[in-house]
């Protein structure tokens, strides 16, 4: 007996087509639409930290920002003041970056990802930084 050739539309081939369509366009849309952050960790809550910062104490969180400024410190090291906008208005957020943090050159006005963890006594201590 002779097979019958397919007339028609193969569906479920479609119907496989459009949903792999819709899971790439969405992880696009996902992907395209996250706010750039260089590390993986939870963004940090400014004004929490400028309010009450020992209660972030040990934890690890991203900040992104404007570096706006930079001082030496010889006894504790660099302290970097970063510009950052939550809910709509601009926060300052010090960053104290050790001696022997190795960073490199950071530049004022430029645009940085920080990796922070907050000490005992409540102040944001760098242990990575990368230049957006």
């Amino acid at each position: 007996m002779a097979r019958r050739a397919s007339s028609g539309v193969n569906t479920q081939g479609l119907l496989i087509g459009a949903l792999i369509l819709v899971v790439v366009l969405g992880g696009a849309y996902w992907v395209l639409n996250r706010s750039p952050s260089a590390f993986d960790a939870k963004p940090v809550n400014v004004t929490q930290a400028q309010e009450n910062g020992r209660s972030l104490a040990g934890n690890q969180y991203s900040v992104s920002g404007t570096l706006i400024d930079r001082k030496i410190r010889s006894e504790v090291g660099q302290i970097v003041a970063l510009k950052v906008e939550e809910d709509g208005m601009t926060k300052i957020l010090p960053i104290l970056l050790g001696k022997d943090f190795q960073s490199g050159n950071l530049s004022l006005q430029e645009q940085y990802s920080f990796l922070i963890q907050f000490n005992n006594v409540g102040v944001a201590v760098a242990l990575e930084v990368k230049q957006m």
